[in-house]
């Protein structure tokens, strides 16, 4: 089902522009999941030394294998996101797409996220968005494929959280992050956010995590 969700022209166009959103060279997809973001920023831009992160075995085989059909070495790591196996500063960016909104404490996720990126760094995220979508603008927009895989995210998306041009800003500030703007995507379905690494020592407010 995820590949459903992923696996279609309008989601790798966004995967494909999260590319040019953050430095480089070394840049790490969090939540790599089947490798659709990953291999789609390849293409954009295969310059990048892509590494893929995944708390789960069968998404990075899945990565690896869908990797290896291209002749593309990609890095895979499984760990988890709360606990990233990089020393301090040593990413230039950090990606990830419907991500933040599964975790129990993406505010935290985060917050480790900044710590192994380097001073001026930068983050791009792709998540569900909260407020009004109209399938009918999906259908025309992608088709009904493309329809059909926003009707089952956003589906998914009331399960745990959705954030918006407000909130998904709000929490990459509190995370220590700076010039943090976000913007609608996906047919009005996602929102993507972009920051940076500030380079202050930063501090995490106290509060909600997420929308």
């Amino acid at each position: 089902m995820y590949e459903l969700l992923t696996d279609h022209e309008a989601w790798r166009t966004d995967c494909r522009a999260m590319a040019a959103l953050v430095p480089g060279p070394r840049v790490l997809d969090l939540g790599i999941g089947p490798g659709t973001s990953a291999l789609e920023m390849w293409r954009a831009d295969p310059s990048r030394r892509h590494v893929g992160l995944d708390r789960s075995a069968a998404m990075l085989h899945r990565a690896r294998s869908r990797a290896a059909a291209l002749g593309l070495h990609l890095p895979l790591v499984r760990a988890d996101a709360l606990a990233l196996p990089f020393r301090d500063g040593a990413l230039d960016g950090a990606t990830g797409h419907s991500f933040l909104y599964l975790l129990d404490d993406p505010l935290r996720a985060l917050a480790e996220v900044r710590r192994a990126l380097r001073p001026g760094g930068g983050v791009v995220f792709l998540e569900p968005r909260a407020g009004r979508a109209r399938l009918r603008g999906a259908l025309s927009e992608g088709g009904g494929r493309h329809a059909l895989a926003m009707a089952m995210w956003r589906g998914m998306a009331r399960l745990h959280r959705r954030f918006d041009e407000e909130t998904l800003p709000a929490l990459l500030a509190r995370a220590g992050f700076e010039g943090a703007r976000a913007w609608p995507v996906l047919s009005g379905f996602g929102v993507m956010a972009a920051a940076a690494r500030s380079t202050g020592a930063g501090a995490l407010t106290p509060g909600a995590a997420g929308a």
